[in-house]
C-alpha cells in the first residue's frame, strides 16, 4: 500500500515565505558522478542540499534526523542524492525487496515530478535502503489514494549504500522516462522530494507543503516547487532488449562412397 501517514489534528497555513510558484533554477552537474549511493563526488558537494521541513507528525517541527537531497541534472538525466542520516542504524527498516512493494514499514526517499506542470498529474520515484524502486503515476491533484496508478512503470536506476552514519541513495532518471513538453530546451516542472523515517512516523519535505489536505498533502503536484531545466529536450524513450537469435542450417552432401 502507498505510505500514508495520518494527518495532524490542526492544521497550518502557507507562511508569507511560500514562494513554490517562482521557478528555483535547478543546478546542473559540474562533473562526472558515480551511480553508487554515496554521493561523495565533487560535483556532487558543490551543490547545496535543498531545505528539508517537517511535514508529519508535527508540520514544521523539528527534525529528529538530519537528512540532505540535493537534485540536479546534466542532458541527459535528473539525479537526486539523498543522504539519510540516522541515530540508530540499526532500527533503519527496509521490509519490501520487490519492485513495486510498498507500505509504511520502509524508510523511503523519493520525488515526485509535475512534469508537465499542469497541477493535476505527476510522476513518482521511491526506493528504500535496500534499494527496492517503485514508481507510480498520481492524477486529480492526488486528492485521494484512489487516484494513483501503480501500474505505471519506466526506467530507471537507484543505489544505495548504509554505513554506521544511516542510509545513503541516488536516483538517476532518463529524461527519455518522462513525459514533458519543452520550449527550445527550457522546461518547467513541478518538483517535491522527501525522506521517510518509519519507526518515528517522520517525514520531511522539499518544499515546506503543509498538511491542510490529510495524509496526501504531500504527493500534491499543486503544492510543487516550480523548477527550471535549461538545455534539455523532450524525446521519446528508446528500449533495447538482448536477445539471442538462434538457427539450424541444412547441407546436403555426397556420401563419400558414392551412391547412384
Amino acid at each position: 500500500l502507498l505510505t500514508i501517514l495520518p494527518f495532524p489534528t490542526a492544521l497550518a497555513a502557507p507562511g508569507p515565505d511560500d514562494n513554490r510558484a517562482t521557478p528555483l533554477a535547478l543546478p546542473r552537474l559540474s562533473g562526472p558522478i558515480t551511480l553508487d549511493g554515496f554521493s561523495d563526488e565533487p560535483a556532487w558537494q558543490a551543490i547545496e542540499p535543498l531545505p528539508m521541513t517537517m511535514i508529519f507528525p508535527t508540520f514544521k517541527g523539528t527534525m529528529t534526523e538530519r537528512t540532505e537531497i540535493r537534485v540536479a541534472y546534466d542532458d541527459d538525466y535528473l539525479y537526486v542524492a539523498g543522504r539519510m542520516y540516522d541515530s540508530d542504524p540499526a532500527a533503519i527498516q527496509a521490509v519490501d525487496l520487490v519492485r513495486d512493494a510498498a507500505n509504511a514499514q520502509n524508510d523511503w526517499l523519493a520525488i515526485i515530478l509535475d512534469s508537465f506542470n499542469d497541477n493535476e498529474n505527476a510522476l513518482t520515484f521511491w526506493t528504500n535502503p535496500v534499494g527496492m524502486r517503485l514508481d507510480f503515476s498520481v492524477s486529480n491533484d492526488f486528492q485521494s489514494t484512489k487516484y494513483f496508478n501503480k501500474s505505471w512503470s519506466t526506467f530507471w536506476d537507484a543505489a544505495v549504500q548504509r554505513n554506521d552514519q544511516g542510509w545513503f541513495a541516488e536516483l538517476r532518471i532518463p529524461f527519455s522516462s518522462l513525459r514533458f513538453q519543452d520550449d527550445n530546451g527550457a522546461v518547467i516542472m513541478g518538483l517535491t522530494t522527501y525522506r521517510d523515517i518509519a519507526r518515528k512516523g517522520e517525514r520531511h519535505v522539499f518544499p515546506a507543503i503543509p498538511p491542510n489536505w490529510g495524509g496526501t498533502s504531500f504527493g500534491k503536484p499543486s503544492q510543487a516547487q516550480r523548477v527550471r531545466f535549461t538545455g534539455v529536450y523532450s524525446r521519446n524513450p528508446l528500449y533495447v532488449t538482448p536477445y539471442a537469435l538462434g538457427g539450424l542450417d541444412q547441407a546436403a552432401a555426397l556420401n563419400p562412397a558414392g551412391t547412384d
